[in-house]
């Protein structure tokens, strides 16, 4: 609404006490001549205005999107992954709304503004990193605290009913947001805040509901602060019973993963998988079974060596990522420092092997075609003492020395974890006697139609206990158990079967050795192997792994993102229940 008034001739304002003007954006005075202003006992005093007094009856509602982890290894490593264009379904790349902008949980969300008298929704500036980290969750609740003060300067005395939509760790956001705003203490020491001489959290205002969709709840941090909570507030709360990040994931919480993920050339180690996966097994193994003459003989190995040349290759260029990557973590305890110098050089003497095979095989077959020179090919002498190191194992994952490893790297406080929770998908301990409305998708899922229940619910068992008896070794050897079948290691075991016929010597107990570990990996992959994947779905998304269901990529994204795919009923009709502006009488449902 606006106004303007024009006057002819004079006109003039007699106040016989005070006069004020207040206004949410520009007040604008323009003279043709001159503009006369006189404080005649204190002067005329500019900048620090006084906000605007209380409107009695007025209730404003603002409601506040905060991205979360789509992504939980934030694998682009970009600054502010969680931002604007996540709610929008915006594509990074074009800077336009996709075929999903249509019947989002923003656009639905933005159809509920006419409804009400004074509801306000913000979804365009706040962004943050969106990084599983504790450290970075604070500076967000910080941000938002911030950026509610410049948006909405002019509301501070005025009643506010704040209603926050979190996704993923977005819910954390919000939780160590009713920390801060509880808190002068934590408020004073806020390095955002501290400089715009924020000393408190507006008394009028309070929130009224919170959403969280697919919130990881942490036990000790990023706790419920019930201060500035309104008597009725509303908790709503979405989740998936698939989502694999709220449920196991998100129970690690890593320091500075953006720095450290930046460092990982995904493109590059891409193609070394796709260099590895183009090379024709069938080709290779034509070879190795064939008899005859030696003409058809040489004709089957030309094919053979540069299938052989290009599955070595592509070994290397894998390797030579995984060894940058490795080399780019920064841990701070010194044994563990030792033990990643010792794996790298390890990794640096198989990284020479992939090369040195490499060329065997690429120089073609001018030194001979026959199985003899195949095997010398190999440098096995070379190679199966660097795998044996790396894949040794005496029984278990305890004693395994690749998962050893791994484990100290992800052990809390000790490598590039800051923290192990036992995150829970429901905030019941932290929301005391407020009402939750549960919200269960499961059932939305695509992969619920895939009648693997019985099987995801027993493997998320099984590493949720290796999580929370802290056997790091266990989960980890859960978790690769599910990129392997047992049939195809049982395979790889066949081969090097096959390989110790014609190899003798020194070189025969390396490969027994080798056979030995791999079969005791084979029976910890025949364990834990979960079968989540249908077999129908590992045709229709033979390269699309992270879209295949049930594939750990698939339940850690496409199963945690699916609660902010679209404005769920429950949750509809929970916010419209919470607003406090009141109904807009003139408001009509368009056709």
């Amino acid at each position: 609404m606006s106004r303007t008034r024009i006057v002819k001739g004079t006109y003039t304002k007699i106040s016989q006490e005070g006069h004020s003007m207040y206004s949410k954006e520009n007040i604008i005075t323009s003279a043709g001549e001159s503009v006369t202003e006189t404080g005649v006992e204190q002067g005329i005093k500019y900048g620090d205005p006084d906000d605007s007094p209380k409107r009695k009856g007025r209730i404003i509602d603002i409601l506040m999107f905060v991205a979360g982890t789509t992504d939980p290894g934030n694998t682009e490593g970009t600054k502010h992954k969680a931002n604007t264009s996540y709610w929008k379904y915006i594509d990074e790349k074009t800077k336009q709304e996709t075929k999903e902008s249509l019947n989002n949980l923003w656009n639905r969300i933005k159809e509920l503004r006419p409804q009400f008298i004074d509801l306000n929704i913000e979804g365009d500036f706040f962004s943050w990193s969106g990084d599983n980290d504790t450290k970075e969750r604070i500076k967000a609740s910080e941000r938002l605290f911030d950026l509610l003060l410049r948006m909405y300067p002019g509301w501070k005395n005025q009643e506010v009913h704040l209603h926050l939509i979190g996704h993923s760790h977005g819910g954390n956001v919000i939780n160590q947001f009713t920390e801060l705003i509880s808190s002068k203490d934590m408020i004073a020491k806020s390095s955002i805040l501290k400089p715009r001489k924020i000393t408190e959290f507006p008394k009028e205002w309070k929130v009224k509901s919170i959403t969280y969709l697919s919130t990881p709840f942490f036990q000790k941090k990023h706790q419920l602060n019930h201060g500035k909570l309104h008597k009725e507030c509303k908790i709503i709360n979405v989740h998936n019973e698939y989502d694999l990040t709220q449920q196991l994931i998100a129970d690690f919480s890593l320091t500075n993963l953006e720095g450290l993920l930046k460092s990982f050339q995904v493109d590059k180690f891409k193609k070394g998988i796709e260099t590895l996966k183009d090379v024709d097994k069938d080709i290779i193994l034509t070879y190795l079974k064939g008899i005859g003459l030696p003409n058809s003989h040489k004709k089957r190995a030309v094919p053979a060596w540069k299938e052989m040349a290009k599955a070595f290759l592509g070994i290397n260029m894998m390797t030579k990522e995984f060894i940058q990557y490795i080399g780019s973590l920064k841990i701070e305890n010194s044994n563990l420092q030792k033990e990643k110098d010792s794996f790298i050089s390890l990794l640096n003497n198989f990284l020479r092997w992939t090369y040195d095979v490499y060329n065997n095989y690429n120089a073609g077959i001018a030194k001979g075609y026959d199985k003899i020179t195949w095997a010398q090919n190999l440098n096995l002498t070379q190679g199966l003492r660097v795998l044996n190191i790396l894949f040794d194992i005496k029984s278990s994952p305890k004693d395994s020395y690749l998962l050893s490893l791994l484990a100290g790297v992800f052990g809390e406080n000790k490598g590039i974890t800051d923290s192990i929770d036992e995150t829970s998908w429901t905030p019941k301990k932290q929301t005391k006697a407020l009402t939750i409305i549960d919200v269960p998708i499961f059932e939305s899922d695509p992969y619920n139609s895939r009648n693997k229940r019985k099987e995801f619910d027993a493997f998320l068992k099984g590493a949720q206990g290796a999580v929370y008896a802290r056997e790091l070794e266990d989960l980890l050897m859960r978790l690769f158990s599910q990129f392997i079948k047992p049939s195809e290691l049982k395979t790889i075991i066949k081969y090097v079967n096959e390989a110790e016929y014609i190899i003798t010597g020194n070189l025969d107990e390396q490969l027994k050795t080798l056979r030995g570990n791999l079969e005791r990996y084979y029976s910890l992959v025949e364990k834990y192997y979960a079968g989540l994947v249908t077999a129908q779905d590992e045709i229709t998304f033979k390269d699309e792994m992270p879209k295949r269901p049930g594939t750990l990529g698939y339940l850690a994204m496409a199963s945690h993102s699916l609660s902010h795919t679209q404005l769920w009923g429950k949750v509809e009709e929970g916010l419209k229940n919470s607003f406090g502006s009141g109904k807009n009488p003139t408001y009509r449902k368009k056709k």
